[in-house]
């Protein structure tokens, strides 16, 4: 085949020249909210506006490559790109983040909160332009694949080939821009670089395609520096020296129970509005300090890592998913695992799809006997659209009851998950009131997220109550994943001045992380052993915690672990919290070493060869 370029061909190849250039301006001002803000970052930072433009345009070039038909080609790239500009648009106005490419592997969960998003985003309008613009263009795209028209222009193999190559590399070199040829130089010049410890300033500065590109090779962990075989074998013969003497203490080892509850936190901290009767008295009366989470409004099962291995999500990637992307095998760090060793019976409970979150793969790697999720319970009692966290005690009292060896039991309650409309409940137990200026519909969205956390203590004070009077020796760790997400931006967090005002993060000090990465922990046993002393706690030191007030002998890796709370008790990407109360945005000099034994152990178990698997024995 020649390659003919008629008037048509230059037309239509000069057209795609000038769209993709609007079409990134026209996506800015969606995800900006401001045709003056998307040109004025065109102006000031030109170079990362091309190069966004750049990467639309190699996305066109390598499907006219692969698919030799120009409409075609080009409504794909458009609809790829429009997309993705979409989802991250709804992601933010729900959960304050961009999307990061890791989002993509989490299509079932955008699904199935898309009606949640829409009601508490409120962008009834932006979606109805968003689906007319995507109609027409699938609309265009179903046309040409039925009517077959004459296509605009055919390329010749090898033409075909030179566009392939020059869209793959083109986008290639974005995705590896740390190793490819000139591609770091190129960066330097145009001013940009991956942002990863402050996305939103990553996506505002280096556009949405090129903020996303970057991300990619984000998603790649690559071994730490001074990853190897003897380090690792150092750190382990260590920890051997420092636990010799470690033994189980005598008796009959008590069941231990996790109750991590769906954004269970004090609302009564908002001082601004009220609250009565206290939503909340059997846990003030009993909570033991603060976890402090490493999400904010969602991520429930970044939490729930942190916890089940001891690893930190600070380690990983800006914005990564573990659940998602990496636990791929059985992980002998994780807490069922080494917990069946002792002679436990390990159950993971959360009445929602077992999907969720792939949590259904990912506790069959952990180790769990059992996973209980919503179609495992027999009449279940539900709360509002979901099952209640009364059902969730029952089911736990049921289980321990019914087995003779000592219970391992991980629950994630799903009744105070998003969605806080108006008609949830039947009823309400607890009145708020917000004051003048703050607009009702949060006291709308309040009552209803008050009302399960009401229902969540008194689930708890049913479940201790319980064990008070067991015979079973039986421990339990309660707390919230999260604060819960109610408007966008923080938005009822900054109307009650619980944080300043301002875009995103942009006014906030480290006392501010601290309040909205906060939750209440209590941790509780029946027989009488002590509690530890907690201020702030990180997910990923309550298994040390809890296996010190279980009185049972804790795998090596624990020992680093008890190590590095000594020195920062609390760790997030966010905020660090130091054993004196003092709060760093950087991990301190005192705690720098034993960060870097925790980061070297943790890829090794998570990602490396395993030289330190006796470390989880």
């Amino acid at each position: 085949m020649k390659l003919k370029f008629d008037s048509k061909s230059f037309l239509a190849m000069g057209f795609t020249v000038i769209w993709f250039p609007l079409l990134v301006i026209a996506v800015e001002t969606f995800l900006l909210g401001s045709f003056e803000e998307a040109t004025v970052w065109a102006q000031e930072r030109t170079t990362a506006y091309l190069l966004n433009v750049l990467i639309v345009y190699a996305l066109f070039l390598l499907l006219m490559g692969i698919i030799n038909r120009f409409v075609i080609s080009f409504l794909l790239a458009n609809i790829i790109a429009i997309l993705l500009a979409v989802f991250s648009y709804f992601k933010f106005s729900f959960l304050g983040e961009n999307l990061y490419p890791w989002d993509l592997l989490l299509y079932n969960n955008v699904l199935n909160l898309l009606p949640n998003i829409y009601k508490q985003a409120n962008v009834g309008v932006a979606l109805a332009g968003i689906v007319i613009v995507l109609l027409v263009l699938v609309g265009l795209f179903i046309y040409m694949l039925k009517r077959r028209p004459k296509p605009i222009m055919r390329l010749p193999w090898w033409v075909r080939l030179v566009f392939t190559a020059l869209g793959a590399v083109c986008l290639a070199a974005f995705v590896f821009y740390r190793t490819f040829p000139g591609m770091d130089q190129l960066m330097k010049e145009a001013d940009m670089s991956n942002i990863t410890f402050n996305q939103e300033r990553n996506y505002k500065q280096n556009g949405f395609y090129g903020a996303f590109m970057l991300n990619m090779q984000s998603a790649i962990v690559l071994a730490p520096s001074g990853y190897s075989k003897s380090g690792i074998e150092s750190i382990v013969k260590e920890l051997k020296k420092e636990t010799a003497d470690q033994t189980d203490a005598s008796g009959k080892k008590p069941n231990i129970i996790f109750v991590m509850n769906e954004s269970f936190w004090d609302p009564t901290l908002l001082e601004k509005i009220q609250f009565v009767p206290d939503p909340m008295p059997f846990i003030r009366d009993h909570q033991t300090g603060w976890l402090l989470s490493p999400t904010f409004g969602g991520g429930t099962s970044n939490v729930e890592f942190e916890v089940l291995t001891g690893f930190s999500n600070n380690f990983l990637p800006v914005g990564s998913v573990p659940y998602q992307q990496y636990v791929k095998e059985d992980q002998p760090a994780a807490m069922p695992n080494y917990l069946k060793g002792l002679g436990y019976n390990t159950l993971a409970i959360h009445p929602y799809a077992k999907w969720f979150w792939n949590r259904e793969t990912v506790y069959q790697h952990f180790g769990f006997d059992e996973f209980l999720d919503d179609k495992s319970f027999k009449d279940p009692i539900y709360k509002g659209p979901f099952i209640s966290d009364e059902q969730v005690t029952k089911t736990i009292i049921e289980r321990t009851e019914q087995s003779d060896d000592p219970m391992f039991i991980y629950a994630v309650t799903m009744q105070n998950h998003t969605g806080y409309a108006e008609d949830k409940y039947d009823k309400f137990d607890v009145k708020t009131t917000v004051p003048e200026g703050i607009d009702d519909v949060y006291n709308i969205l309040l009552r209803s997220y008050t009302q399960g956390v009401y229902d969540a203590d008194k689930a708890l004070e049913e479940l201790l109550e319980h064990f008070k009077d067991s015979d079973e020796p039986t421990v339990v760790a309660f707390f919230g994943d999260h604060l819960p997400a109610i408007g966008q931006d923080y938005r009822l967090y900054k109307v009650a001045d619980f944080v300043p005002r301002g875009a995103g993060e942009s006014q906030w000090g480290l006392e501010d992380f601290e309040k909205t990465r906060s939750t209440p922990l209590l941790l509780w046993n029946n027989f009488d052993a002590p509690i530890p002393d907690i201020d702030h706690l990180s997910p990923n030191q309550l298994g040390p915690a809890v296996f010190d007030m279980a009185g049972i002998r804790k795998p090596l890796y624990y020992g680093l672990l008890e190590q590095f709370r000594d020195k920062l008790p609390a760790f997030t990407r966010e905020l660090k919290i130091d054993a004196d109360g003092g709060l760093h945005r950087d991990t301190p000099d005192k705690a720098k070493k034993l960060s870097k034994e925790y980061q070297l152990l943790q890829y090794d178990l998570l990602f490396g060869k395993r030289y330190g698997e006796d470390a989880v024995k």
